[in-house]
C-alpha cells in the first residue's frame, strides 16, 4: 500500500522550521558581531596601550672573564635594569628642587677642633655630625738636658691643615723627648723606639708629626694633658676614622 502523503508533510515543515531558525539565529550573531566589534576595540584600546609602554626584561646568562677562585668558568645571572616609561623623565638641572644645590657645590666632611673648648667636631658644611670631648696639648716646654739649647713645646697647632694619612692599629715611634721627659737614654736602634698599643685603635695624621688618636687615660679627656696630639675617646675616635677621607680640612683654634 502507497504511504500516506500527510505522514510525510509532519517531518518536511519540522525540516524546515529548524533550518530557517538556525539562518535567523547565525544571521542574528553575525550582525551582532559586526555592530560589537568597534564597541570592544574601544574598550580594549587602553589596555593595549599600556602593554605596549611597558618594557620588557628578561635575565640572561653571562660567563665571566676570569676563571672563578672557586673552580672553572661558571655562568651567572645577570639583570638587565628596565628603564623609565617616557612619562618619567629623569630630572636634570631645570627640574631640580630650588633648596638642593648642584654636585659640585655640596657641603664637604671637615673638622673643626676647638682647643679652648677641648671639643672636637665633624661637620657637613654648617650642620655638625659629632662633638666630642679632647684632650690638647699642655704648653709645656722641655729642654734637653746635654742640649739646653734644644727645646720642645707642647703645643697643639693652630690654623688649617688636612688628615694626610689614616693609621688602624698605629705603633708610636717614640722621638727623642720621650726618653728624655722620662730620664732614659735616647736609643740608637729603631726597635727600641717602637711602641704599639698606646694610640689607640686608629690615627689620623695631620702633618708635622701631629695625629689624632685614642686618649691612653679617658679620664684626662678635656684636659690640656698632651705633647701636641689631639686624643679621643675609642668611640669618638671610630666614629672621626670612618667618617673622613685622605684630604679632609681639619681646622684648629
Amino acid at each position: 500500500m502507497a504511504p500516506d502523503n500527510r505522514d510525510l508533510q509532519f517531518p518536511r515543515k519540522t525540516f524546515e522550521t529548524i533550518r530557517t531558525t538556525g539562518s535567523i539565529v547565525f544571521w542574528a550573531a553575525v550582525a551582532w558581531g559586526v555592530l560589537m566589534l568597534p564597541l570592544l576595540v574601544v574598550l580594549a584600546s587602553p589596555f593595549l596601550n599600556s602593554a605596549q609602554s611597558i618594557p620588557l626584561s628578561f635575565p640572561f646568562l653571562q660567563f665571566s672573564n676570569s676563571l672563578s677562585p672557586d673552580g672553572p668558568l661558571m655562568p651567572r645571572i645577570v639583570f638587565k635594569e628596565i628603564e623609565s616609561p617616557p612619562s618619567q623623565p629623569h630630572q636634570t638641572d631645570s627640574t631640580r628642587s630650588p633648596n638642593q644645590k648642584p654636585a659640585s657645590t655640596q657641603a664637604k666632611i671637615s673638622i673643626l677642633v676647638d682647643t679652648a673648648r677641648h671639643r672636637l667636631f665633624v661637620k657637613d658644611g654648617d650642620r655638625i655630625l659629632h662633638e666630642a670631648l679632647a684632650s690638647t696639648g699642655s704648653g709645656n716646654t722641655l729642654a734637653d738636658p746635654k742640649n739646653p739649647e734644644r727645646t720642645w713645646t707642647f703645643e697643639t697647632p693652630k690654623g688649617t691643615f688636612s688628615i694626610e694619612s689614616k693609621l688602624e692599629k698605629p705603633v708610636w715611634i717614640r722621638p727623642d723627648w720621650a726618653f728624655i721627659e722620662q730620664g732614659d737614654p735616647v736609643p740608637d736602634k729603631m726597635a727600641d723606639r717602637l711602641k704599639p698599643g698606646v694610640l689607640g685603635r686608629y690615627a689620623l695624621g695631620f702633618g708635622n708629626g701631629y695625629f689624632i688618636h685614642g686618649a691612653l687615660y679617658s679620664n684626662l679627656l678635656g684636659q690640656d694633658v698632651t705633647h701636641g696630639c689631639i686624643q679621643l675617646h675609642p668611640k669618638d675616635l671610630q666614629f672621626v676614622f670612618e667618617t673622613v677621607q685622605l684630604g679632609t680640612p681639619i681646622i684648629i683654634i
